[in-house]
């Protein structure tokens, strides 16, 4: 997968080269989808081969369960898609690959009431405190999808498009820390390992993210 990264990389840096000689090809879009709201340029480097660069942003506030303890999560999507889009065909259906650099942070944390199990321990809400951590992803994933839409296809300055593909993220690491006043003793802090343990286990199987985008163009 490193490997993949790196090839895919340096091509897209190569063909980042070729835009100052073909800037007679470039556009500008606004997007939304599932990374957020945002905007990239469009730059045709071959006939059949456009380039993207984008930046997109998303705030979600989320709550969920996972290893029995219900949190809440704050979410800071901040990412940099770098996408090459190849028309085999005569039309507007492309396929695309590239990375995405990804600045996103997730915080977490819990607060309880009564008793809480952390690793196989029962503990004393006011012995644990508050629990927060932090998720933490790749920064620079890969990306492939294919969608419709040519910004250089066609003589008009305006039009849509859209893309469906899938980023793989990876299996995210969890770092968890406590408020209580048994939150820096041995026994506890094994305990507070093995939580982390079975939350990475729980988020284990979502190591890809879809990514549906629309977009409005405008070429100059």
């Amino acid at each position: 997968m490193k490997r993949y990264v790196l090839d895919i990389t340096l091509l897209l840096i190569i063909c980042l080269t070729q835009t100052v000689r073909a800037s007679d090809g470039l556009a500008i879009a606004g997007k939304a989808g599932t990374l957020g709201l945002g905007g990239e340029l469009m730059v045709n480097v071959l006939s059949d081969v456009n380039l993207r660069f984008g930046a997109t942003v998303l705030d979600l506030d989320l709550d969920g369960e996972l290893a029995d303890i219900d949190y809440d999560f704050d979410m800071d999507l901040r990412t940099f898609p770098l996408v090459l889009d190849w028309y085999p065909f005569d039309d507007s259906f492309h396929i695309s690959a590239g990375i995405i650099i990804n600045e996103t942070d997730v915080g977490l944390d819990a607060e309880f009431g009564g008793t809480v199990t952390i690793g196989d321990t029962v503990y004393d809400a006011g012995d644990v405190g508050v629990l927060s951590g932090e998720m933490t992803v790749d920064r620079t994933v890969p990306y492939v999808g294919i969608g419709w839409g040519n910004a250089f296809g066609k003589k008009k300055r305006w039009g849509f498009l859209s893309d469906v593909g899938v980023a793989f993220i990876g299996s995210p690491d969890v770092t968890l820390t406590a408020t209580g006043p048994l939150a820096t003793t041995p026994d506890f802090l094994t305990d507070l390992a093995q939580e982390q343990d079975d939350l990475e286990d729980d988020i284990g199987d979502f190591k890809v993210y879809p990514v549906l985008s629309a977009s409005l163009f405008f070429r100059f």
